[in-house]
């Protein structure tokens, strides 16, 4: 029991400054936030990064969970994205994103500018800081 306990600790001290050093990003699509709650986004790496499932939401798209991966699809456009991988299925190729793919609270998280561009006609657009990440779907809207 004692050495469930100190794997238990030692699992926690080594993933907690994993996760305190992301830095939470707000995120909008032309202006309006993705959650109520914050945590879609995260700097995490100097890479941002966002929560698939919150991102297929705001696109009306569709995701399928198979075993690490997500397959999503938005207006038939399908990629898969695999947790741990760098590598993401666009289509009937594939792409080579800015960080891997990662779990942060059970929920899987890719880069932000790679999910927009090659999944959407929107924009991705980041402030000077990366504290603000803004997606514009609506650019006649934003100017």
């Amino acid at each position: 029991m004692i050495r469930i306990l100190a794997a238990l600790v030692l699992a926690v001290a080594v993933t907690a400054p994993a996760l305190a050093a992301d830095r939470v990003v707000r995120l909008t699509i032309d202006g309006r936030p993705v959650d109520r709650n914050g945590g879609s986004a995260v700097l995490h790496n100097g890479i941002v990064y966002a929560d698939v499932i919150d991102l297929v939401k705001s696109f009306n798209g569709l995701v399928t969970f198979q075993g690490p991966a997500l397959v999503v699809t938005i207006s038939g456009v399908t990629a898969t994205f695999t947790t741990g991988s760098r590598t993401a299925k666009v289509g009937d190729g594939s792409v080579v994103m800015r960080g891997a793919a990662f779990l942060r609270e059970r929920e899987m998280f890719v880069p932000l500018d790679t999910f927009v561009n090659r999944l959407t006609t929107a924009k991705v657009r980041l402030n000077r800081d990366r504290s603000q990440a803004d997606i514009l779907v609506n650019l006649s809207v934003q100017n």
